[in-house]
């Protein structure tokens, strides 16, 4: 069972947003490589980050079997770069938020940032930080931040697209900002990675139940007007929120086919996600600033 390893990160973790309200005099603290003061009101990217941190506490009780062998949380040893996109780039409430489904070998578990292409968060968002060692890494899986020279394909043709469409990435993030459905990545023991949608019986269930309320929960922080789920998989999960009264019933939602090489019939992806994105009227929010 894995879950000893998952506890084992984040002992004496970073104090909530929501305890930093509460203390009546001034006082700084470290969250995600920042410092804060609560005299000061809290950003909108820490008040997203308290809705991780209480997240990870309920993942950290997981349990999980073979054929599960490894599981890394990127958000958590990656908090460094991973606050660093979430600082630069959620300033305000955004129109559109994309939901990616969970962090990928060479992507995210590198990174900390969703679809996370290294040469796209280093050379285009110039994001810098430093990122600690998952507990029970595999060697067949190392986490060597952004001196890994490995390319995650899905990151590569999905930030490839919205740099071509939109230039700088302050054009993309000015009404847009993409999210996580589920924060954690998990590996068989040859290294093989295993999806969300892989898992099983409760397991599975209850990773969806945590996650799920997650993404209420950032939904309803971040008030977006437009959903995209990035894969049915993470279409599905939406739905159930909608299902659930547990999110605006006015928001719209859109499926945008993953970038992943594994996903069917997805040969041609950017083509295919150029027109879908003006079929759908999202490419009026993309276009590069005068």
């Amino acid at each position: 069972m894995l879950s000893k390893k998952l506890k084992r990160n984040l002992s004496g973790n970073l104090q909530s947003a929501d305890n930093l309200q509460e203390e009546p005099t001034a006082k700084e603290t470290e969250l995600g490589g920042a410092i804060t003061s609560n005299l000061f009101s809290i950003p909108l990217w820490q008040k997203l980050y308290d809705v991780e941190i209480r997240m990870n506490a309920e993942l950290r009780e997981l349990q999980f079997s073979a054929p599960v062998s490894a599981v890394y949380n990127p958000i958590e040893y990656a908090s460094e770069l991973h606050c660093a996109y979430m600082k630069k780039f959620l300033n305000d409430r955004k129109h559109i938020l994309l939901v990616g489904m969970n962090p990928g070998p060479w992507g995210m578990c590198q990174t900390g940032v969703p679809f996370g292409y290294i040469p796209a968060i280093r050379d285009w968002m110039k994001l810098e930080g430093n990122v600690e060692k998952p507990p029970g890494e595999l060697s067949v899986r190392p986490v060597e931040g952004l001196k890994c020279t490995r390319a995650e394909q899905s990151g590569q043709r999905f930030w490839g697209l919205f740099e071509s469409l939109c230039g700088p990435p302050e054009n993309f993030f000015e009404n847009c900002f993409v999210y996580n459905l589920c924060p954690l990545a998990f590996f068989h023991s040859s290294g093989r990675n295993i999806t969300p949608a892989e898992l099983k019986g409760t397991e599975k269930r209850k990773l969806q139940e945590i996650c799920n309320k997650s993404l209420a929960e950032a939904i309803n922080l971040l008030e977006p007007r437009i959903i995209i789920s990035i894969g049915r998989y993470v279409e599905d999960r939406v739905k159930e929120l909608f299902k659930q009264n547990a999110i605006d019933s006015s928001i719209a939602h859109k499926c945008l086919p993953h970038p992943s090489p594994r996903s069917l019939n997805n040969t041609n992806w950017d083509e295919k996600a150029r027109k879908w994105l003006i079929e759908n009227d999202i490419d009026r929010f993309l276009r590069k600033l005068q």
